[in-house]
């Protein structure tokens, strides 16, 4: 197949590339450019911004958007000259999340500016432009090497620095992660199938909990929710929030696993990310203010005696 994919060289994107490629498919990236110029030179890269669509110049069988935002810029390349379009969409379409449960049939927003509205206005946007000619998938956590996020290797990072390290109770609490490897297959998948619909694209309801993806040689102690009253959920401790958002760890997956997505063991993720990190990667600059800091010595001192 000749796929066209809108972005490429960072993370989901770059995961993507290379699956597409031991696949044997012919590639073009489209990116900015400023990122991984140097990665897959097997591929045909044409540069440009997704406001402005003229350096593009084909035909592909199938488009795999991995940097959709913007519903206008989505709805024109939704026009480009391709025989299927597999958008990578977000968790955060459903109004409900994180407060409650969604599954793959919950109510998406129908207006709006932000990044969750945005999202659900592009899924429209390809319904109006190819009528049951498109799949969209609707990430969760999004985990593995090249993680310029960095929310689980965040904890991997502190994990292997050793020492008494304040973590979320319960040690329980169940998680949903997905490998961009597993989610790029996924994608791939729909691409070559011709599968339509609107899938969430995440490891099925208890998948791990807090505890496995913290196992390794430092000393964990489990601070109770009401002892981190102060704590910035998601930002100052990655990858966890309050229990009264109760859905952030219920995204119901039927719909995806019965059109094959798969999660690979936790625990393979978790190893290969440790192996990145001990490669000390650089990270891009894109997204750097998404990324949580680190936590200083003082605070977690502060938490664990709490």
């Amino acid at each position: 197949m000749r796929i066209l994919i809108l972005g490429g060289t960072i993370f989901l994107g770059r995961h993507v590339a290379a699956e597409a490629l031991a696949r044997g498919h012919e590639l073009t990236l489209f990116t900015r450019g400023l990122h991984g110029a140097d990665l897959f030179p097997e591929a045909e890269h044409v540069r440009g911004d997704r406001a402005d669509l003229a350096p593009l110049r084909g035909t592909w069988d199938a488009i795999v958007d991995t940097s959709g935002y913007a519903s206008a810029d989505v709805a024109e390349s939704a026009r480009l000259d391709a025989g299927r379009y597999v958008f990578v969409s977000s968790c955060n379409v459903y109004p409900d999340w994180p407060d409650e449960p969604v599954d793959e049939d919950s109510p998406t927003w129908t207006e709006g500016e932000d990044y969750g509205q945005q999202k659900a206005l592009a899924e429209r946007a390809l319904e109006a432009e190819r009528p049951g000619a498109w799949a969209s998938v609707r990430a969760g956590l999004i985990v593995g090497p090249h993680d310029n996020v960095f929310r689980l290797p965040w904890w991997r990072e502190r994990i292997a620095r050793g020492g008494d390290v304040p973590a979320p109770a319960p040690p329980g609490r169940e998680l949903q992660l997905i490998d961009a490897r597993d989610l790029a297959a996924f994608l791939l998948d729909l691409a070559q199938d011709g599968i339509a619909g609107a899938f969430n694209g995440t490891a099925p309801i208890g998948q791990t909990t807090f505890a496995e993806i913290l196992e390794g040689g430092a000393r964990l102690h489990w601070v109770a929710e009401d002892a981190l009253h102060d704590v910035e959920p998601w930002t100052e401790l990655p990858l966890w929030l309050p229990e009264r958002f109760k859905g952030t760890w219920r995204i119901g997956t039927e719909r995806a696993q019965a059109a094959g997505l798969r999660c690979r063991p936790v625990a393979e993720t978790i190893a290969d990310v440790d192996a990145w990190l001990r490669e000390r990667p650089e990270l891009p600059d894109w997204r750097a203010e998404h990324r949580p800091p680190p936590m200083s010595a003082a605070r977690e001192a502060e938490l664990l005696r709490r």
